[in-house]
């Protein structure tokens, strides 16, 4: 698996918008000073693809990830697998219980090969 393009918006520290570009990187670092958001970038691939966070003790426990004062967190993972390209996206929304995922979809182009989390989780953990 090859990440080529994430987009996360209202995840973690991440409130705005912000999207990193991969593709043509043979070798990258994430650096920057504590509290700059690295362990966050890690965090938004694994949770595009898998739809939990690793560093949360409970699996399902994703209402932390949201950034405080929002009630939605977009993040979107475009990759490669034996060249071919895909694109998993996950939106989690608050509720009285903490979060839910609103969407979830795994597409490799116009295809949707999954459109609900748990599919998508089986589909991704198959496909990687």
């Amino acid at each position: 698996m090859r990440p080529l393009h994430l987009t996360l918006e209202g995840f973690t520290s991440f409130r705005d918008k912000v999207e990193i570009d991969f593709s043509g990187l043979d070798l990258f670092a994430i650096t920057g000073p504590t509290g700059a958001g690295k362990s966050t970038l890690i965090d938004a691939i694994c949770f595009a693809l898998y739809g939990s966070v690793p560093r949360y003790a409970n699996e399902g426990l994703v209402a932390p990830a949201i950034t405080q004062g929002t009630n939605e967190a977009r993040v979107s993972l475009t990759f490669e697998v034996d060249g071919d390209e895909y694109v998993v996206t996950r939106v989690v929304r608050r509720t009285n219980k903490g979060a839910t995922t609103k969407e979830a979809r795994l597409e490799r182009g116009a295809d949707v090969l999954a459109g609900d989390a748990k599919g998508m989780t089986a589909a991704v953990t198959e496909l990687i």
